[in-house]
């Protein structure tokens, strides 16, 4: 019997199963965790048709209370959040995970989740030596990526960052979490001399990219995790984060978002909530299929600006949604290695150290490597 030491919750879902062949490929046994079994039957069997060969992993079933999930955390030392929005159903897997004393990763986008937790338990965290990484996931790991190259130029301390995707397919959760922070005028941030300063949720910006004809509009989408973990950075003062999804996607989502603002008057916070579940249901028409690397095609520009210096760095990557998956995998193997470079709230590229992941990126095919 396998000595499995990490727990993927909410595996059966589109990114979940991402994360699950990543480990796979790795040969890292694993607990694949739920509410409902015939889905997890249903997800493992199509990451064994991924993977080539039966894969090493054993389904439980588990609600987020902490009756279901403390038994289950109490047998491994790695657990991997994919059950979103966060916001609204995580508190419990972080909560648990730190009784338990677990390595606590999740694949948010939820800006208000990631600072909310970093307050709540990131010392708590840190004094126990374990590790609390939200967001390892293409989003926004691959900006934290980018700008950690750039600022290795001593003087950057103001950044600014657009990630472009071609040909985005977001999951019915991503869609869900997205929409519930685009929706709301006070969570999402950008940073400014160190203090968070709010975006306009129905407005869409221009931004230009490198090696591209044409302009794309772009949305702060969420605010992005960049800014929470530099605001505690000492070299950077300003940090601002912005997704070019293509211009019909974004025209769309601005069209939603005032469409919601006229409706969401009046309402409560649990309201709003329940109205951008009810949006980002019907905005998906299912789950995606699998990313390729001939199509899943995005950049991430980081421009980089102190007093007396510039620096930019652009990001060629491929397959960020299967990227997503090499992240929480590539994350596993280094705590199960004890690779941990940081403990408590940390992004992976300073919990792993960002040129590290880079090379092993690139060697997966994912990403070119900076200079």
């Amino acid at each position: 019997m396998s000595n499995r030491k990490v727990l993927i919750y909410g595996a059966s879902g589109y990114t979940g199963k991402l994360i699950a062949e990543a480990l796979a490929d790795r040969r890292i046994p694993f607990y694949m965790a739920g509410r409902t079994r015939s889905r997890l039957e249903e997800a493992l069997q199509v990451v064994e048709a991924r993977h080539g060969k039966p894969v090493d992993a054993e389904i439980v079933i588990a609600s987020n209370s902490p009756d279901e999930l403390m038994p289950l955390f109490e047998k491994v030392d790695v657990v991997i959040n994919v059950a979103g929005p966060f916001m609204q159903v995580a508190w419990p897997v972080v909560e648990c995970a730190l009784e338990a004393g677990c390595h606590y990763l999740d694949t948010t986008g939820e800006q208000d989740w990631t600072r909310a937790i970093e307050e709540k338990y990131g010392e708590a965290f840190a004094s126990k030596g374990l590790l609390l990484s939200p967001a390892c996931s293409y989003m926004w790991c691959a900006g934290a990526l980018a700008a950690e190259v750039v600022l290795e130029t001593e003087g950057v301390d103001s950044l600014e960052i657009v990630y472009q995707i071609d040909n985005a397919l977001p999951s019915e959760a991503s869609t869900k979490s997205f929409l519930r922070m685009q929706g709301n005028a006070e969570s999402q941030f950008y940073l400014e001399q160190n203090e968070y300063k709010a975006w306009p949720n129905d407005r869409a910006y221009t931004v230009n990219v490198p090696h591209r004809m044409n302009p794309y509009l772009a949305l702060p989408w969420g605010g992005a995790c960049e800014p929470v973990w530099l605001r505690s950075d000492d070299r950077v003062r300003n940090c601002k984060v912005l997704t070019a999804f293509g211009d019909d996607i974004i025209s769309a989502v601005v069209n939603v978002i005032k469409d919601f603002n006229e409706k969401s008057v009046g309402m409560t916070a649990e309201q709003k909530e329940e109205l951008t579940n009810q949006i980002g249901q019907e905005m998906c028409s299912g789950e995606p299929d699998k990313d390729r690397f001939d199509t899943g095609r995005t950049v991430i520009v980081c421009h980089g600006q102190g007093q007396q210096v510039t620096r930019s760095l652009s990001l060629n990557l491929s397959a960020p949604y299967t990227f997503t998956g090499e992240i929480c995998a590539e994350a596993t193997q280094r705590l199960l290695d004890g690779r941990l470079k940081r403990v408590g709230f940390q992004s992976a590229a300073t919990a792993f150290g960002h040129r590290e992941l880079l090379a092993a990126f690139h060697e997966l095919g994912h990403c070119n490597l900076p200079d």
